[in-house]
């Protein structure tokens, strides 16, 4: 089974050669994620929230 890349398309994924996610077989990598909201181009200063948008981020991915 080959490789397959999820991105989210991020400016940094394009300028450093980053994916979101890599699906390999029945594993999934996700890494680098963090509470940016790619809705509204914002980061919040709560670690709160921005635990929750990491996760939604990841979920995201993962869908």
């Amino acid at each position: 089974m080959s490789r397959q890349f999820i991105s989210s398309g991020s400016i940094f994924e394009q300028e450093i050669a980053y994916q979101r996610a890599i699906v390999d077989g029945n594993w999934v990598f996700v890494s680098g994620t963090t509470g940016f909201d790619y809705s509204s181009m914002t980061i919040s200063d709560d670690v709160v929230k921005q635990t929750e948008q990491c996760f939604k981020n990841i979920n995201a991915a993962l869908t």
